[in-house]
């Protein structure tokens, strides 16, 4: 028989309801116990190994995989605030799936999961006692390594959102304490961004619309060509015509100006055009 042992009662619950999940289920006997689990095989043709890798996967996956990032990004990246902690959790989430194709994290060849079955297999789980802690601690060091990689890659995302938003607050701020220089303006993003009152006016004479002092305070972030003269004309109303209003750029001038921008299809302005 395999006894498992585990730190609480918390954990030994969340395991015997994976082993319930289990179409493999009845083919072996699971007895409960106070932190601990035993398992042993009902038919000889079954083998406990093959039965519950599965299951300790999925455990460590999903039982203890956020446990293990939450106090990471507490204890060694030292976000104590739990909303933060939540915000990079999910972050590390989205990265590990995929969800962010534009994250220049890599994701390595190898699964995570690989790293948990491959060290579940250097060892007998036909019989003996198997302890959940000691298994931790000394057996899934590169899994480990790997969620690393991904709190760390998910603390740089978390970061480069607060400055963003920050930044966002800012050009809010700016616009709305301003008076306006225009009172509407029309932007068309058609390979380009292109803020059309100005498309005709030189470089020299657009500098007239920008504000010198706000854009040196944000020298990393203000294009001098669209977003520092739109954010220095501080129109009542901006016009974006678009066909991918989730673009960056396209993103910021809707977060800046918020109900101030009407969006409109790229083929919209076209029609205007050639009406006029």
């Amino acid at each position: 028989m395999l006894e498992v042992i585990f730190e609480d009662d918390h954990d030994t619950a969340a395991f015997l309801h994976l082993i319930q999940q289990s179409d493999d289920r009845r083919h072996f006997i699971v007895r409960e116990g106070i932190k601990k689990v035993g398992i042993e095989r009902s038919e000889s043709a079954f083998s406990v190994q093959r039965f519950i890798e599965p299951i300790f996967v999925r455990f460590f996956l999903e039982c203890k995989e956020d446990e293990h990032m939450l106090s990471l990004i507490e204890d060694a990246y030292c976000f104590t605030d739990q909303d933060e902690q939540q915000q990079i959790l999910q972050l590390a989430h989205s990265i590990m799936e995929g969800e962010l194709d534009d994250h220049p994290f890599e994701p390595k060849k190898e699964p995570r999961t690989q790293f948990i079955s491959d060290a579940l297999r250097t060892i007998s789980l036909d019989a003996g006692v198997f302890s959940v802690r000691s298994f931790q601690t000394f057996r899934l060091g590169k899994y480990y390594e790997r969620l690393r990689e991904y709190a760390e890659a998910a603390i740089d995302e978390y970061r480069m959102e607060q400055e963003y938003q920050n930044f966002i607050q800012s050009l809010r701020d700016y616009v709305t304490s301003n008076p306006p220089r225009m009172k509407k303006v029309r932007i068309v993003h058609d390979r380009a961004f292109t803020l059309w009152e100005l498309r005709y006016v030189s470089e020299r004479e657009q500098k007239k619309y920008i504000d010198r002092r706000f854009v040196r305070e944000h020298p990393m972030y203000i294009d001098s060509h669209l977003l520092a003269p739109l954010i220095s004309i501080a129109p009542e109303t901006v016009e974006l015509y678009t066909d991918k209003p989730e673009h960056m750029m396209s993103r910021t001038i809707q977060n800046v100006f918020q109900e101030r921008v009407r969006l409109f299809p790229l083929g919209a302005f076209v029609s205007e055009k050639t009406e006029g």
